[in-house]
């Protein structure tokens, strides 16, 4: 066995052939290399523009909650005001409607109000 290798190995032409191998590696080597760089330099800016879209949403997002926060001691502010004047739950919920004026509530009922009008204009 030993000596069938010792034959193999000894040929003139493994020479030549393993100095083939040995230049086709290291090109393949170099030119994985490179593409690995190029990937690699994708995959870092690809990060970079998450980590920014991330703290631009974080930002906002804690504008929205201090916001709600806000408005939660607003709302926490009158029902104390309101409490101490006797006032009930109802009336409180009703006032605080009246204060903060949804613009929506408006807008639905005057279409309402306009889809009744043309209704009535279609009964026989």
């Amino acid at each position: 066995m030993l000596a069938g290798l010792r034959h193999f190995l000894m040929n003139p032409w493994m020479g030549p052939i393993g100095m083939a191998v040995s230049i086709a590696l290291a090109v393949a080597l170099v030119v994985s290399t490179s593409l690995w760089q190029g990937e690699r330099a994708e995959y870092e800016a690809r990060i970079a523009e998450l980590s920014r879209a991330s703290e631009r949403a974080q930002s906002g997002l804690r504008a929205e909650l201090t916001a709600c926060h806000r408005a939660d001691q607003e709302r926490e502010a009158m029902e104390a005001e309101f409490a101490k004047r006797g006032a009930t739950p109802d009336k409180m919920r009703a006032a605080a409607l009246l204060a903060a004026q949804p613009e929506g509530i408006d807008a639905c009922a005057r279409m309402e109000s306009a889809d009744r009008a043309v209704l009535s204009n279609l009964k026989p």
